[in-house]
């Protein structure tokens, strides 16, 4: 790491803590420092971990940041109020629903706005999907998409969107979590608000850490503050959670990240893997390291006796141009019912590529640009997490 990524990770770890920073390193790289602060959905953590040492940083960084943070300390305010109303409709309409992810997670940080985020994920019975859906238009809320897998929503003045899942994940795990009712229950004093308890929701944390490495290469420091903050305030039943972990085929995943965790947050120690890692996961954006996405997707489709990535490559390069069955369906609806149709909309979404989203065709660039040492690379990082199956 360098000084400034060490400095940005003291920070992180003061400010999640309530704690407050009492230096500023006389060799601050000041950009390098507010990129990690956007990148990683940090800037509030920070600015309040440095506001002790607020007049000796730079003015034109301390302006900015502040900018930011008064940006999503707002919008905090008016999400908390959207997420709430809808919840409440829901609950009053007899409608079931499960909040996730960040709807709990955020109150465990000092304040809420410390994990701001623009939208909220919510689990909803597909039976009742007319009942859902004329609510959303009773509330106010436009419609951005409808697929297989989630109807997302949004209300137009405010921005604040509404993922509501049909199912919590999609793939390897959807055995596991079922459509995800399965493993929960009602939340005391409620009818209709469902829960899981304490150790399948952090193995639902878990594998939303884990399919965002797997599909973008890496994750943000969030994920591993989100970690440090449920561990720190629950007491979890550690062989029940490692077995179900070991079904899941996380538990490798697990042990990893929250050793990653104790080394930024605690002072733990690292081994040659976890500060790999560590360096890895500051490099990234909150969900991806754009920069190794094509080799993660090359490592992903690499075989025993495919050192040099040449047949995963063709995999990937094929699987890019002709995704398989189930993404279509899930990209193109009808072909659930009219799969004789899948010829015909590959060239549908060719064409979608080649004159709306042209920048797409550079991923296929970068598949056959993938160098030796970068695939070896991702092999290592996703061998060592274990995830090699997502």
């Amino acid at each position: 790491m360098t000084n400034t990524e060490k400095f940005f990770v003291e920070c992180v770890k003061k400010g999640i803590k309530d704690e407050k920073i009492d230096y500023i390193p006389e060799e601050l790289d000041y950009k390098q420092f507010y990129n990690l602060c956007a990148s990683h959905s940090m800037s509030v953590v920070v600015f309040k971990a440095l506001e002790n040492v607020k007049d000796k940083l730079l003015p034109q960084f301390f302006t900015a940041l502040q900018r930011s943070v008064h940006r999503h300390v707002m919008l905090d305010v008016q999400s908390e109020y959207d997420i709430n109303t809808v919840l409440t409709a829901f609950e009053e309409r007899g409608i079931k629903h499960m909040p996730l992810k960040g709807y709990h997670l955020k109150k465990l940080y000092p304040s809420t706005d410390m994990r701001y985020a623009s939208d909220c994920d919510v689990l909803i019975d597909v039976a009742q999907l007319k009942t859902v859906r004329a609510l959303v238009d009773e509330l106010g809320l436009a419609t951005k998409r409808h697929d297989e897998h989630h109807d997302i929503v949004y209300y137009p003045a405010t921005k604040t969107i509404f993922e509501l899942h049909k199912m919590i994940f999609v793939g390897p795990l959807e055995k596991y979590f079922g459509v995800g009712f399965e493993r929960a229950h009602v939340k005391e004093g409620t009818a209709y608000f469902y829960e899981m308890d304490r150790e399948i929701f952090y193995i639902s944390i878990l594998a939303h850490s884990a399919y965002h490495f797997a599909e973008g290469a890496g994750v943000g420091i969030r994920h591993l503050t989100d970690i440090y903050l449920y561990r720190k305030a629950y007491t979890l039943n550690e062989e029940y959670l490692d077995g179900e972990l070991e079904k899941c085929g996380l538990l490798q995943f697990k042990r990893q990240f929250e050793k990653l965790s104790a080394y930024f947050f605690e002072d733990g120690e690292a081994d040659e893997f976890t500060e790999k890692l560590a360096k890895h996961v500051l490099e990234s954006s909150l969900f991806e390291n754009e920069g190794k996405k094509s080799a993660s997707d090359v490592a992903a489709q690499t075989s025993q006796g495919d050192e040099d990535g040449k047949k995963a490559k063709k995999r990937t390069f094929r699987r890019t141009l002709f995704p398989p069955k189930e993404n279509m369906q899930f990209s193109y609806p009808v072909l659930k019912k009219h799969i004789w149709l899948l010829p015909i909309f590959y060239f549908v979404r060719w064409a979608h590529v080649l004159f709306i989203r042209p920048k797409n065709i550079g991923k296929l660039k970068k598949i056959g640009n993938v160098e030796a040492d970068e695939l070896q690379y991702m092999k290592e990082l996703r061998g060592g997490l274990g995830i090699e199956g997502l």
